[in-house]
């Protein structure tokens, strides 16, 4: 049912709010987040019909939430856009009605409220949303982990996996306010899954690709196979504490024309404090049921996990607020492959498996830092810590919307989501 007309004034002043938006957007692809606050609070103010506002004011003080006041004040936001949304008095403002719901779902569910998250998730005709030992960790997950064994065979994790100078090269190649963000426009929506890829059955000819042999030297000694790979492909991200990246496989082009994994892929955690947990599972592409089984990782400064390529994997968004609002989760990863396709130069912008930059012929700031072989490099050994301390096993990723609190642990584990075949992927809740 349509909802009453605008009135003139109230029409103007939703016009005037979207306009403050869009400034508001344009500041935080250019990293301005204060500002750019400051305006999603006038542009909220300034309209009681926008939802859109609501929704990016919400998230914006969630990106750097410093306690439970700032939650509150985001939950509150999401409320009050759902609501908007309902007396549908503009049809553009209630098209974000479903990500305002979303928003308010990963909320609940972060914050362990699973009957509050039950009802909605209920009235959204969800059939499957991610268990609570995903979103809860070892809050709620046992210690003892039953599937060792399945978990040796599809994931490692390794401590001190980089020579502290190496580590700190990286960190400064990617730290938040460098140029490898900026110049690949990393904020703006419109820019996407971007990789570069290095030939690796040859000398490293730049200090990247020193790093790469490194990591790949590692990789091989946990999972022999990935001795095979002739090339590596490399891409990373920078992302505010509750910024998770849904569950996906890795592969060739994005899987565009069908999908293709690496050998293994790899992890390597530059920072700590902030962001969620990287989430592996037992599930590969051709299965017909939904991923039982998983191993939530948490993130640690210098910390390289290494995976399976082709099972489902991502990344779960932080819990509560970061010990630093301002921080960010940065991980650079790489994959390891027999073959894959070059896509591409820096000329035809960031893309899936670009050539890397030649020196001397980039105008890439931020490549210049990684093009310099080190000789100090040359032969460097390190010896990695293999643990599992901070290795959560997680019994259930899946919980069925309507199974009940006393079903839960008894009935799915035997019938797996999905039993039948998979399900559509908008029926199960991810909510990142």
């Amino acid at each position: 049912m349509a909802g009453e007309k605008l009135s003139m004034t109230a029409f103007m002043q939703l016009r005037r709010s979207r306009q403050m938006l869009e400034e508001a957007r344009g500041l935080q692809e250019r990293g301005q987040e204060e500002v750019a606050l400051h305006l999603l609070q006038e542009a909220v103010s300034a309209s009681e019909h926008s939802v859109e506002a609501r929704v990016a004011l919400a998230q914006a003080i969630w990106n750097q939430a410093s306690g439970e006041e700032s939650l509150s004040r985001v939950e509150e936001l999401l409320n009050q856009a759902i609501a908007v949304a309902q007396k549908n008095t503009s049809s553009t403002e209630t098209a974000f009605l479903p990500l305002a719901t979303s928003k308010l779902l990963l909320l609940l569910c972060l914050e362990g409220r699973s009957e509050e998250a039950k009802r909605l998730l209920q009235r959204e005709g969800y059939e499957y949303r991610l268990s609570s030992e995903v979103f809860l960790g070892d809050l709620v997950c046992k210690n003892e982990d039953s599937n060792a064994k399945l978990r040796e065979s599809l994931l490692c994790v390794l401590d001190d996996a980089l020579p502290e100078d190496m580590l700190r090269h990286l960190q400064e190649c990617f730290s938040p306010s460098s140029a490898f963000w900026r110049e690949h426009d990393y904020l703006s929506p419109k820019t996407g899954y971007f990789s570069y890829l290095h030939e690796i059955d040859r000398p490293a000819c730049s200090n990247i690709e020193q790093i790469i042999h490194l990591l790949w030297k590692h990789a091989i000694a946990r999972f022999p196979a990935a001795a095979r790979a002739k090339k590596a492909e490399w891409w990373a991200h920078c992302r505010p504490h509750p910024s998770g990246h849904q569950l996906h496989f890795d592969s060739d082009d994005e899987g565009i024309g069908g999908v293709r994994n690496p050998i293994v892929t790899t992890v390597t955690y530059l920072s700590m404090g902030t962001g969620g947990c990287t989430l592996v599972t037992d599930q590969r592409v051709h299965d017909s049921e939904l991923a039982c089984k998983g191993w939530l990782v948490k993130p640690k400064e210098n910390r390289y996990v290494v995976f399976d390529g082709s099972v489902l994997h991502g990344v779960i968004p932080g819990r509560s607020v970061s010990s630093d609002p301002k921080g960010r989760r940065i991980t650079l990863m790489v994959a390891f492959w027999e073959d894959i396709k070059q896509r591409g130069t820096e000329a035809d912008g960031p893309g899936a498996s670009r050539a890397f930059p030649v020196a001397g012929a980039t105008k890439f700031s931020w490549a210049e830092m990684m093009l310099e072989r080190r000789e100090e490099w040359e032969d460097v050994a390190a010896e990695p810590t293999i643990t599992s301390l901070d290795i959560i096993p997680v019994s259930n990723v899946w919980e069925k919307v309507d199974e009940g609190d006393g079903d839960r642990g008894a009935s799915y584990p035997a019938q797996r989501a999905g039993a039948s075949g998979l399900p559509g992927y908008e029926a199960c809740f991810q909510g990142f």
